[in-house]
């Protein structure tokens, strides 16, 4: 499980906990906080946590009292079947089942005002009315949406054999990308009586042992893909959610073609579980690229890669992409645009490092001005200095890493030697602002030289403190040496 995995776990566990009327409460908050001026960074993992709690069927219960919470659940009721199948990314290539969680507001709004007004009517009024139960608007949530398959089937064939139909819903829905989605969204309903049983027969998460080599979850996938073969890109699509690596989807693939030579993988029924390992690379390349741009937060960006690093290398380990080219040349994109943002990024390590060892300064109110923006940048820049020394390849940085590497590991250690070194001499307020400027060095060598190192500085840091304030104290007990002192300060 990938650290953003076992955040999410943690997050939904303290969730569940809560009564549904804190979650939906919450929800609001956080969904109203997203518009608002530099927004926490994490508060689109807690959201879809939330959201994604939400949406399981049973959430709505008899105990939540109000008809406004109760009608503001039933979109999250109505769309609970799609929870495995929603991305926040819009992917390069749109892959079958992955669907995009932006679109369920658009077709939600389509079918309540364009397809189905009056069902969707109904059902609101009942779930407004506190006198109806839970249970009862559960049951009229899901007959609601049993009737929009057969009615969104329709659309979709109409807008088959009419361009202006085709037209209409386009701008409805997004373009030929929306309707797409749509008809996933459809499909997936259409399938719920057989697809819902399955997914709760497959473990919540799946370890790479299960898919290489144990044999429950693949009996079971077997089984519904010959049951059920034109939903195999629905099965791959609610696996590599559930994956905990889910690059071993490709020696999967492998196991239910019954060859793990990529050219018959991908002329077999089962090559969606690699195509939708390839779009799983192509989200966290967005990912990565969005923490790089926007997250402020400085361990985003590096965990981002990290993730895509340990995916691409399972996917190298385990196939011989050259002998594939659609496959190879998809992973070959996403890997060229992330060396270029990984290169720059090394380019900037030297100079965002000694930024941040500088000492601070006092303002004229006499407080010390910390920069914690050029901290963070390298906070975030060791940790990405770090991760890809051990997957240089996978960025293709080998060269500029060791150059990297070399000024940055000289720098960490001349500056904070030095600066431990200058805690011993400083007096009054100085000794606050070296103080302050050697914690600073002490962390950012910790993150890459590690902890047994930065034990050793803390203890020179120590010293060099108590040595400090001995000799203030000593001078202060002095006269003469205090006027010293103060002569040798003004000058």
């Amino acid at each position: 499980m990938t650290n953003s995995d076992q955040l999410e776990h943690k997050i939904k566990s303290y969730l569940s906990s809560l009564r549904p009327q804190a979650v939906e409460a919450l929800v609001r908050n956080m969904e109203r906080a997203q518009f608002q001026k530099n927004p926490d960074p994490n508060l689109q993992v807690i959201l879809t946590a939330a959201l994604g709690l939400l949406r399981t069927p049973g959430a709505l219960t008899p105990e939540i009292d109000g008809g406004i919470q109760r009608r503001n659940q039933i979109q999250r009721m109505f769309f609970s079947p799609l929870e495995d199948f929603l991305i926040n990314e819009t992917l390069p290539i749109r892959q079958e089942a992955r669907i995009n969680r932006n679109m369920l507001n658009r077709v939600w709004k389509w079918l309540g005002r364009d397809l189905m007004p009056d069902d969707f009517q109904t059902v609101l009024e009942q779930a407004g009315n506190t006198k109806v139960s839970g249970e009862r608007v559960a049951a009229l949530v899901q007959a609601l949406r049993t009737r929009s398959v057969d009615a969104v089937g329709e659309a979709l064939h109409r807008c088959e054999v009419s361009d202006t139909q085709r037209r209409r819903m386009g701008i409805e829905l997004g373009g030929e990308r929306g309707i797409a989605e749509l008809r996933d969204i459809q499909k997936i309903f259409s399938a719920e009586r057989w697809l819902v049983p399955f997914l709760q027969n497959i473990p919540e998460r799946i370890n790479e042992q299960r898919l290489k080599r144990d044999t429950d979850v693949l009996r079971l996938v077997d089984k519904c893909s010959y049951r059920f073969p034109d939903h195999v890109s629905v099965i791959a699509a609610a696996l590599v959610d559930r994956a905990d690596a889910p690059a071993a989807l490709c020696s999967f693939a492998g196991r239910l073609a019954g060859d793990d030579d990529p050219k018959a993988i991908e002329k077999s029924q089962f090559a969606p579980f690699v195509d939708v390992v390839m779009s799983e690379a192509e989200r966290l390349q967005i990912l990565a690229l969005e923490h790089c741009k926007n997250n402020p937060d400085p361990v985003a960006f590096s965990q981002a890669l990290l993730e895509y690093h340990s995916l691409v290398r399972g996917v190298e380990r385990d196939m011989d992409l050259s002998v594939s080219g659609k496959w190879h040349k998809r992973l070959a994109e996403t890997k060229r645009s992330l060396s270029n943002v990984v290169t720059t990024e090394l380019n900037n390590a030297h100079g965002a490092v000694r930024k941040a060892l500088q000492v601070p300064k006092f303002d004229q109110a006499g407080k010390l001005q910390i920069d914690q923006e050029a901290i963070d940048d390298a906070v975030r820049t060791l940790r990405v200095v770090n991760m890809v020394r051990n997957a240089s390849e996978t960025f293709a940085v080998n060269e500029v890493g060791k150059r990297t590497r070399q000024a940055v590991e000289q720098t960490l250690e001349i500056v904070t030697r030095s600066q431990i070194s200058d805690l011993g001499k400083a007096r009054g307020r100085q000794l606050q602002a070296h103080l302050a400027a050697a914690d600073v060095a002490i962390m950012l060598s910790e993150i890459y030289f590690g902890s047994e190192y930065a034990n050793q500085l803390r203890r020179s840091r120590q010293a060099a403190v108590a040595k400090a304030r001995k000799l203030t104290a000593s001078v202060q007990g002095n006269p003469e040496r205090k006027l010293v002192a103060h002569a040798l300060g003004s000058r």
